[in-house]
């Protein structure tokens, strides 16, 4: 702490900012000079200690000094702009300031460490007043008013705004406020209050674009922090449903009562009517509430409406309880879509959280969705699968209410929602001192949720794929998991709200599924880079995985969901038909699932990432299948080939060992390909794997419940296994799915031994005039005389030890006489230099891997083919997105 105490310049540096004067706060007039010089301390501080940031802390100068001024200055936006980045400089995460990993084996690496998070946690607890969120707020307004003019300070002073604003909610604090809420809560309460929503989608139009709009993905993700989907998506079917009833209700004057309130309400905020349309309600309130003590009066201009937390009659008071996604996934009749109904409603599967971080992956028994990892619901209970419920559902307007037909239901729906796009104002707002729980923030961003969807989303989304694909300083900016995470989280609530395919037209194209594949292929590479480097953290890039299989599931399933739609017009289902033939004809989108499966590593990836990968390869067959394309199944019958390989079988049998536990869809998936393996494609002893013999025989002797085609496929492959002959090796068909490894006595007289040894002879001889001369003498002194010069330099080559330039110029040195040892020798290695390519055709020959050649030719086509078409539309000229993305 000497450092702290000794240093008075630190001390005294905030001290001409300004200063209390009775109820008038009084700006010094070097206070720009300050805190421009503040700023400049804080670039060129000690990037290990930090010193001058920690003393900040200690001395709680952003308490005293910064917030006061930014907090009573309105008219100065250049002092406000300077202060507002001060403070996002000292928000900056400790993980971005600092390598935890490294300072954390030191005691003052520890110390640094704490000290830094102590002054995030103040940070936070002082952005609990709002008059701090409604000054960045209110400053953020005022640039985006005069978004005509914009100047360069401008742009920075509005990046650095949002920046604020994201590393405040990315503080992590789990400490109650004084009020008894979240810090975090409390903050959100009051940033919806300061209608941070609508300066959000007003930020996302399309006439205003720029590096900001990274930074608002970002923002918007931390919104969304710990919201479960399960509990967002029950609220937005309650929504639906009030929005129905009310509805029917304005139409029929036999009954107006508004819905009953239920008891036990946490949630007093003012929220928006379920159609959030004023012009459609009869009497509206105007309700003067004063937000926060010395605050200026907010107006809500929409009709007061109580939470609908109510299902039915039946449920009564019991759903204004607040519900773990848990719980709310096991409730029946809960409003929540699982499936298809009477209404032939979409298909959208229900979600609960994942290991990805973002809470999207769940099994549901109907639609075409992955497993939660939370696992221990239904344990105990008797072995089979839950079928479809087929009980009708009662009637939700009895009383004397008219029943709507299923078309009447969805053409109120869809006036609603066009009414809420064409409305302006987001009507949220908080009250006086009032303390928000989860369900709160729940319902707001519920409401965010809808006007995002309708007025934001799919130009975020387009917007940002092009960030990250020409933006150099973007990329290093953000990483693409943000990109994936939008596609994973949202695209369920649009099938569910049933918005109209132009709100989404943007995300539903081939260039995403393209780019989204690209990066696949990428991260894959970037996995096996990272396994050769032992201190390489591997987190992020298997969470980056894992959502770019999270992402093409929920494409596949929304463009399927929509095929549904009988309101669809023709163009909207020529284009749906259009990204389905282009994502048939894919091949790297088929292939990166085959990649996936093969670099699955039980010890390194999660279970349910696999449960992931084998869903989605399933739901991406599927709906391959299903397009209506001439070569269509001739093109599946060759992707197939590549399942019939054992170590393709043994992930798939990983899976299978949950069979009790993973549901019948998941188990449905395994099963198909398995059916098809030994079926179709007849390599039934792919499937002689101790590990899958063994769940089959459990199976068997279980009698779990299985359809008649599973159970005859497990009944004949172990018929098929008994009855083989035992003199035969059982996977003989398929040893060339197992690395092609060379033999251990090599030709030329090299053995394993001869081999290992040449690298480090050529070393210790590299720097010498006739460095295959020594290597050659080496060998000698050692006992082994048959080796050759030209025998050395081949074997230098095929080990990687030289380049092929470096094979050349080593050649050239060699005399004829020597060359020629044997006449065959001669006449494949003569005089003339070879170029590199030449070389390692012949070796790839030489190993019998001529197929490999071609492939490599058929690549080299296609990147010719990028190359030349990069220039025009994508939808007129189909390219493999690794050869496009690469030719960019």
């Amino acid at each position: 702490m000497e450092w702290l105490t000794t240093n008075s310049q630190m001390h005294n540096a905030f001290a001409p900012l300004g200063s209390q004067r009775g109820k008038n706060y009084v700006v010094n007039e070097e206070c720009q000079n300050t805190l421009e010089e503040i700023l400049n301390k804080l670039s060129l501080e000690d990037r290990t200690l930090h010193t001058f940031r920690r003393t900040i802390g200690f001395s709680q100068v952003i308490k005293k000094d910064l917030l006061p001024l930014l907090i009573n200055v309105k008219e100065d936006r250049k002092i406000i702009g300077t202060t507002i980045r001060i403070l996002s400089n000292l928000t900056t995460p400790v993980e971005c300031l600092l390598p935890i990993d490294v300072m954390s084996k030191t005691d003052a690496g520890r110390n640094t460490i704490l000290e830094l998070r102590w002054l995030l946690e103040s940070c936070k607890e002082t952005f609990l007043d709002p008059r701090t969120t409604r000054c960045v707020v209110n400053h953020i307004k005022e640039v985006v008013s005069k978004s005509e003019n914009w100047t360069s300070s401008d742009v920075e002073t509005l990046n650095d705004s949002l920046t604020l604003l994201r590393n405040i909610l990315h503080i992590p604090v789990t400490r109650l406020s004084t009020s008894g809420a979240t810090h975090q809560n409390q903050i959100l309460w009051n940033l919806f209050a300061q209608n941070i929503d609508k300066v959000l989608i007003d930020l996302m139009s399309d006439h205003l674009k720029g590096e900001w709009r990274l930074t608002v993905v970002q923002l918007i993700a931390l919104l969304y922090k710990d919201q479960h989907v399960p509990t967002l998506e029950k609220l937005l079917q309650q929504w639906f449903e009030a929005s129905v009833l009310s509805e029917s209700s304005e139409d029929n004057e036999s009954n107006t009562s508004p819905p009953e309130r239920g008891s036990g309400d946490s949630s007093s905020m003012i929220t928006s009517d379920p159609t959030s349309d004023s012009s459609d309600n009869s009497g509206t309130d105007r309700n003067n509430e004063t937000e926060f003590k010395g605050q200026k009066t907010v107006h809500n201009s929409t009709k007061k409406v109580q939470n609908v937390r109510k299902q039915s009659s039946k449920h009564g008071n019991q759903q204004t309880k607040k519900q773990e996604p848990s719980d709310i996934k096991s409730q029946k009749g809960d409003g929540v879509s699982k499936g298809k109904t009477e209404d032939n409603k979409m298909e959208c599967g229900s979600s609960e959280n994942s290991d990805c971080g973002y809470g999207t992956q769940v099994e549901n028994q109907e639609s075409v969705s992955s497993t939660s990892s939370n696992d221990g619901r239904n344990r105990g209970t008797k072995p089979i699968h839950h079928k479809p419920s087929n009980k009708t559902h009662k009637n939700r307007y009895t009383n004397g209410k008219p029943s709507l037909t299923p078309q009447e239901k969805e053409e109120l729906k869809r006036k609603k929602l066009i009414r809420r796009c064409r409305t302006n104002v987001v009507n949220m707002k908080a009250l006086l001192h009032h303390t928000p729980t989860d369900e709160d923030i729940s319902h707001l961003l519920k409401e965010f949720t809808v006007d995002f969807l309708l007025k934001g989303y799919g130009s975020l989304v387009s917007d940002l794929r092009e960030q990250l694909m020409f933006n150099v300083q973007a990329q290093s900016f953000i990483d693409s998991s943000h990109f994936f995470w939008l596609i994973t989280y949202f695209l369920k609530f649009a099938v569910l709200l049933e918005l109209d395919l132009q709100h989404i037209s943007s995300v539903l194209t081939f260039d995403v599924v393209s780019f989204i594949t690209y990066e696949g292929v990428a991260l894959c590479e970037q996995f096996e880079l990272s396994k050769l480097q032992s201190e390489f953290d591997m987190t992020p890039c298997l969470r980056k995985i894992h959502l770019v299989v999270t992402a093409i599931r929920e494409l596949v399933q929304t463009i399927n969901a929509y095929k549904k739609i009988k309101h669809l017009n023709k163009e909207d289902k020529a284009n749906l038909s259009k990204i389905q033939r282009q994502m048939s004809a894919t091949e790297d989108l088929r292939c990166l699932f085959v990649l996936l499966l093969r670099q699955f590593n039980p010890n390194i990836h999660s279970k349910q990432y696999l449960q992931d990968v084998i869903v989605t390869n399933h739901l991406l067959l599927s709906f391959i299948e299903s397009c209506h394309s001439p070569n269509t199944a001739a093109l599946l019958q060759t992707h197939m080939q590549q399942f019939v390989a054992v170590d393709m079988m043994t992930q798939y049998g990983i899976l299978l060992e949950g069979f009790e536990e993973n549901g019948q869809y998941v188990n449905d998936c395994i099963f198909t390909m398995m059916h098809h393996v030994a079926g179709d494609l007849e390599h039934v002893s792919a499937l002689f794997q101790p590990n899958i013999l063994k769940i089959f025989s459990r199976i068997w002797e279980t009698d779990f419940e299985l359809c008649d085609d599973w159970i005859d496929l497990v009944e004949y492959v172990i018929h098929k296994f008994i009855n083989i002959p035992r003199g035969l090796p059982l996977l003989s068909e398929k040893q060339d799915s197992i690395d092609n490894r060379g033999p251990v006595t090599h030709a030329h007289g090299w053995s394993q031994e001869d081999c290992d040894n040449l690298y480090w002879y050529y070393v210790q001889s590299a720097n010498n005039s006739d460095p295959v001369g020594d290597v050659v003498n080496l060998y000698s002194k050692n006992g082994v005389t048959n080796k050759t010069r030209i025998g050395v330099i081949e074997q230098l080559l095929k080990q990687d030890v030289i380049t092929g330039n470096q094979y050349n110029d080593l050649m050239k040195k060699e005399p004829l006489s020597v060359t020629s040892i044997q006449p065959t020798q001669h006449a494949e290695h003569s005089t003339q230099s070879k170029d590199e390519v030449e070389i390692l055709r012949d070796h790839l020959i030489k190993d019998g891997k001529i197929n490999f050649i071609t492939w490599i030719q058929k690549v080299l086509l296609e990147t010719c083919n990028a190359k030349l078409n990069i220039k025009k539309n994508r939808n007129e000229c189909l390219t493999e997105p690794l050869p496009y993305y690469c030719a960019l």
